[in-house]
């Protein structure tokens, strides 16, 4: 199964944080009033969100969903704590290294959300930082059969504001007004919401910092490197790129590496992060 475009992104994000700031989450962090992002911290910030995130469930050993859980570091979490876990992911990869990670703590299923048929209903269903990729006008009707009576939905994600206009932008996910139209037509209800958005934007600049300031030079020196002592390999290369990849993916790779466009303030005028649980009325 191939991984959307976004989600390989996310992959190689993942690796470098993993060098750079030795952490196993990919979510984004919550940073304190005027603390300054940097790598060191970024474990610290990420934590403060899975701390978060857990004071918004039951206590274990409830019934968990992890709609959407990667590699599974948040479902290992899960069950250290004596919750019941299993997790979906529509990525053959990423199932292979949460199955491996997880060691049968948690069962792992290859599934989109859309398509998972259990033979049992769960006290919670979810979503961290993954709510953003599903189908908005499915999801409340599968979530209605998935849910056990008396259950909740917890989702923790970036959504669009009102001040996205459109076009390229730091950020993403469904818009917020349209989520919250979604809500109203469905059985469910927002029963606690907190919008975190000053909190998680410092993040972005780690983003920044990652493409602009390790991965910009990295590639810039190579290629350098390369011309000066291998020229026609330099040659070759630079016209594999041109005849291989295509004008706008080159123009977004370029745009990725400068990241110029991916501010903590731009974050912030084009999106709303959320922290939410969500009960049947």
């Amino acid at each position: 199964m191939k991984l959307p475009k976004k989600h390989a992104d996310l992959d190689l994000f993942a690796r470098m944080l993993k060098v750079f700031a030795d952490t196993p989450w990919l979510h984004y962090g919550l940073w304190l009033d005027g603390e300054a992002p940097s790598f060191p911290k970024v474990r610290q910030a990420q934590e403060r969100y899975v701390d978060k995130l857990l004071a918004l469930l039951p206590p274990a050993p409830a019934r968990i969903l992890d709609i959407g859980g990667g590699t599974g570091a948040m479902a290992g979490r899960l069950a250290s704590l004596g919750y019941a876990v299993e997790m979906l992911t529509p990525s053959e990869v990423q199932v292979g290294i949460a199955r491996e990670s997880l060691n049968g703590a948690a069962t792992v299923h290859l599934s989109r959300l859309e398509d998972f048929a259990p033979d049992r209903q769960f006290d919670v269903c979810l979503f961290s930082e993954s709510y953003q990729y599903i189908p908005l006008a499915a999801s409340f009707a599968k979530l209605g059969v998935l849910l056990a009576p008396g259950g909740r939905v917890v989702i923790a994600d970036c959504f669009r504001s009102d001040g996205f206009k459109g076009g390229r932008a730091i950020g993403g996910g469904h818009r917020y007004s349209e989520f919250e139209r979604a809500v109203a037509a469905s059985e469910f209800a927002i029963t606690s919401n907190e919008d975190v958005t000053a909190l998680a934007a410092p993040s972005i600049e780690i983003d920044r910092m990652l493409y602009r300031d390790v991965l910009s030079p990295v590639v810039a020196q190579l290629g350098e490197l390369l011309e000066e002592k291998r020229p026609f390999t330099h040659w070759l290369a630079t016209r594999a790129y041109g005849l291989f990849v295509g004008a706008r993916e080159r123009q977004r790779i370029a745009d990725r590496l400068r990241a110029e466009y991916r501010t903590p303030e731009l974050f912030v005028a084009n999106n709303t992060y959320r922290f939410m649980t969500l009960e049947r009325r």
